[in-house]
């Protein structure tokens, strides 16, 4: 059995890696956060082999545990809640489940709508549909006999498929992260590709388990340490070098930042102070790249998270308040909050060319020329 875990940089080709890693004679399983991610993939495999590999599936997460470990299951999973079944066309549901606590007038007061996960009522609405938010809460809750219902179904897909690959699995978080951990127990072979600085950096799914437990952060030595003690090998090599940025850029964040990226060498960028800022926030062709509320200037710009798993030939990053002193000689990435300091180096990680940093003082005396 083959329990691994990679862990890349940013433009290192965690997708490029994933889709060249598989064997197209071989049965590949491979599961990615959103369907953004999916279209890459597939775009990727296409490059690859001309098509997607006959007995190579790509699913969403959501899609794979619906499908692989609810739907065949649902039989039993009414059972065991007691539950008449019907074998009707169920669906998933992206509303969220009632809450356990609301508020009535400006105080919080019990949720007659909610139910606890002993009912199956907790995982499902009145139309069947099963809630999004609950699927790996209901794969782990549910028990076939003596064993559990991710066994059963990790056994079957055993017969089904040779390798699981997971991409992007530092987006995965509390029940999603769990039910990972528990299927790789007993699956055959199963590699997770992710990049460890790049969590808490999207719009969602931000907070808890594995980064974060009760108020403390879960720093990258002791992340590393909780996945060799389920059992996966940690590969930090194969990936550390990105095909984006320059040697000049990822010599910056290293020293600046303290993340461990190498460059692949293949592309040429300076790290540049611009002399004429109003000349770069002007130019059409740099991405002007700010902590937030980016629709509110006229000049192209993404903001810092949003910018995630992007690509430009040119990038002009704009510092906030918190890290404003990242030029000095005397600036301490350890004095950043972990998303922002994760952000950050998303932003600094986007170009292939040069990357130009603006100071937030610097930025104060024209940016109100540039709102719309």
């Amino acid at each position: 059995m083959a329990k691994r875990v990679i862990l890349a940089v940013a433009g290192a080709g965690k997708t490029y890696h994933i889709c060249h890693e598989i064997q197209p004679d071989k049965r590949n399983l491979i599961v990615a956060f959103t369907r953004d991610n999916i279209k890459n993939i597939q775009n990727e495999l296409l490059r690859a082999y001309g098509e997607i590999p006959e007995m190579t599936r790509v699913m969403t997460f959501d899609s794979f545990v619906y499908h692989m470990l609810i739907r065949p299951y649902e039989a039993s999973i009414f059972e065991f809640f007691g539950e008449e079944y019907k074998f009707d066309e169920t669906s998933i549901t992206l509303k969220k489940p009632p809450q356990q606590r609301i508020k009535v007038n400006g105080r919080e007061v019990p949720n007659r709508k909610y139910k606890k996960k002993e009912f199956l009522q907790h995982y499902m609405d009145e139309r069947k549909q099963y809630y999004c938010e609950t699927l790996s809460e209901l794969a782990m809750y549910v028990k076939q006999g003596r064993d559990s219902l991710v066994r059963t179904a990790a056994e079957k897909l055993n017969l089904f498929f040779d390798n699981v690959l997971i991409d992007e699995f530092q987006d995965f978080r509390e029940n999603d992260y769990e039910l990972i951990v528990k299927l790789s127990k007993y699956l055959k072979n199963i590699i997770l590709v992710g990049d460890y600085y790049q969590h808490s950096v999207s719009g969602q799914n931000n907070s808890g388990k594995p980064f974060k437990k009760a108020k403390t952060e879960i720093c990258y030595d002791d992340f590393i340490e909780e996945l060799r003690g389920e059992r996966f090998d940690i590969d930090k090599t194969s990936l550390i070098h990105s095909r984006r940025c320059s040697e000049e850029i990822c010599s910056f964040v290293r020293n600046k930042l303290g993340i461990q990226i190498q460059s692949a060498g293949i592309n040429s960028g300076s790290v540049i102070r611009p002399l004429n800022i109003q000349e770069i926030l002007d130019d059409k062709n740099i991405v002007k790249l700010v902590y937030e509320n980016a629709s509110r200037y006229s000049f192209r710009a993404v903001n810092w998270s949003y910018s995630k798993g992007d690509t430009y030939e040119t990038t002009c990053v704009i510092l906030n308040g918190s890290t404003k002193k990242l030029l000095e000689d005397t600036f301490l990435a350890s004095t950043l909050k972990t998303a922002t300091l994760n952000k950050l180096y998303v932003a600094l990680t986007r170009s292939k060319g040069d990357l130009y940093i603006v100071t937030p003082d610097e930025f104060e005396d024209i940016k109100e020329k540039y709102y719309k």
